[in-house]
Parts: C-alpha cells; sequence; structure tokens
C-alpha cells in the first residue's frame, strides 16, 4: 500500500492539460488520484443546447487516454477517484459510470466508499451561481441566494429534475453522508471550497449588484460547517480558480483537517501531490 496521491480540479477538458496529467501519472506512477469536477469541455453544453449531437469526450477522449494509461502501468494503475463539477453537464454522468464500471476509475459522488484504512466521500454540488446550468447546483443551507446569482428552478438542466429536488439543500445531503462516514479516517472530495476561507475568494471587490454589495466569497456555507463539526482528516477543492492568487493560499489547516484546492488561475494547471501521512506538507506543481 502506497499513500503517494494526486489531486486535479478544473481541468475544463483542455486536451493539453490532460495530456500533462497523463505524461506525469505515467512517470511518477502515484497510488491514487483524485479529480475534483469540472472535467467536461464547454463544447458538450453547447451541442447540448444547440440540439446537436454532443461530443463524446469521455469516450473518444477521456476513457480511451485512461484504458492506455491503464495497460501501460499494470498493476501500478492508480485509483482514480472522480466527481464533476457545476460546468459538467450531467447528462455525462451514465458515461462516467458506465466506464467505471470497466475498472477505469470510480464514480463517487453521493457516496462514501473504502481505500485502505481511509474513507473516501465525494460531492460534486455548489451554491448557486450567476450562471444559468443548475445541474450541480443546490441551495446551500436555506432557500436564500446571494445578489447577482440564479435560483436553481430559475435555470436549466440536462435532465428531468422532480419539483421536490429544488428544496433539498447542500446541507441536507451532507447530514445524509455524514451517518456512512468515520470523521477521523475521512477524505472528502468536494468541488466547492467551504465559504470564507483562504480557499474561496472570488475577484468581486467594490461591485454592487441589485443595489447590495457582492460577497467576495462564495463557497459552502454547510460544507463550511460539516468540515467544523466532523473534523475530516482531508478535504479537497476546486471551482474558485482565481482564490489563490487573491488570497496566496491554497492549502490550510482548521483544527485537525487539512484543506487543499487545485483550482487554479493561469495558463497552466495545477495538480497537487501529497502524502495521506502527512497532507498538510502538500506540493503544488503548475504544468
Amino acid at each position: 500500500m502506497s499513500d503517494f496521491c494526486l489531486f486535479v480540479s478544473d481541468l475544463h477538458g483542455k486536451v493539453n492539460r490532460y495530456e500533462k496529467l497523463f505524461a506525469y501519472l505515467e512517470k511518477e506512477k502515484p497510488a491514487n488520484l483524485f479529480i475534483g469536477g469540472d472535467i467536461l469541455p464547454s463544447s458538450v453544453l453547447h451541442s447540448f443546447r444547440a440540439g446537436e449531437i454532443k461530443p463524446d469526450f469521455v469516450t473518444d477522449y477521456l476513457a480511451s487516454r485512461f484504458r492506455e494509461l491503464r495497460d501501460k502501468l499494470g498493476k501500478q494503475y492508480p485509483r482514480v477517484f472522480i466527481i464533476m463539477g457545476n460546468d459538467d453537464p450531467k447528462i455525462e454522468e451514465e458515461t462516467l459510470i458506465e466506464f467505471e464500471k470497466q475498472g477505469l476509475w470510480e464514480y463517487i459522488h453521493g457516496k462514501v466508499v473504502s481505500l485502505d484504512q481511509y474513507q473516501v466521500l465525494g460531492y460534486s454540488y455548489v451554491p448557486p451561481t450567476p450562471f444559468l446550468l443548475k445541474d450541480w447546483e443546490r441551495y446551500d443551507t436555506d432557500h436564500t441566494v446571494q445578489p447577482g446569482c440564479v435560483k436553481p428552478e430559475d435555470g436549466f438542466r440536462t435532465f428531468h429534475t422532480e419539483e421536490n429536488d429544488f428544496q433539498i439543500t447542500i446541507s441536507d445531503d451532507l447530514k445524509r453522508l455524514a451517518e456512512s462516514v468515520d470523521s477521523e479516517r475521512a477524505i472528502c472530495l468536494f468541488h466547492s471550497p467551504p465559504y470564507h476561507t483562504g480557499l474561496d475568494r472570488v475577484d468581486m471587490d467594490g461591485i454592487s449588484i441589485e443595489n447590495s454589495q457582492a460577497d467576495i466569497f462564495v463557497g459552502s456555507k454547510a460544507i463550511k460547517t460539516f468540515i467544523e463539526n466532523h473534523k475530516p482528516l482531508l478535504t479537497l477543492h476546486g471551482h474558485i480558480h482565481e482564490s489563490s492568487r487573491l488570497t496566496g493560499v491554497w492549502k490550510e489547516k482548521e483544527n485537525t483537517t487539512v484543506s487543499i484546492s487545485a483550482a487554479y488561475e493561469g495558463p497552466g494547471f495545477a495538480m497537487v501531490k501529497f502524502y495521506l501521512s502527512a497532507p498538510f506538507d502538500a506540493e503544488r506543481i503548475i504544468l
């Protein structure tokens, strides 16, 4: 058993980023890879909205490249834990699940799975944003939204949604998932960062929306409360690309919990290398 891990997020279907990732995986051979959402190109959503045949990025590229990697690495192929993010149309979820059955990765949104003596929890939803795609948005702790944001029921989704689904909050989901988690051994793969932390900062200083000052923090209050109450070993986040530029922080520690973001604003992308035995010693690599 090795506790050498790699964490990436927000690759947004950029093939040049994925190719750098695959080259690194082949060379360094981590035992575990965590992918924190926003994995697909925007062309998937654009084609859906235009009523066109969607590009099959997961089948034609992502699964094909992971299969090639597995063939090369054999027994050294990593366990791959993956979730989607708010920019990923949920219509691709079924495809991710199909390739999970082939052993390429483990799709863990809404699940808790074992990793040696640890547990891994996956969760994709983020609080309401100004954007219209609502496949992976939920109300956070109550049924209000920040100024300038669109309510979940007022946007659009790529799949049928029951009316009562709009009433479920991130807080509701995390209370359910917490029942299956041993906090001291938990690794949480979230797309959203916890609210009002060093991993959660947007570039909205001095901007007024609907006669109110825009909040410069847009992460999840429910995720922050979950971390405070349950104190997991490690939480992994993405979503807010500019946060580390504005705060200078991409990892932090609160009580016994280490929280890390792999979201990055720049021409390249960030990979975070860490060991489960010492997660705060994580190293961020920009490629």
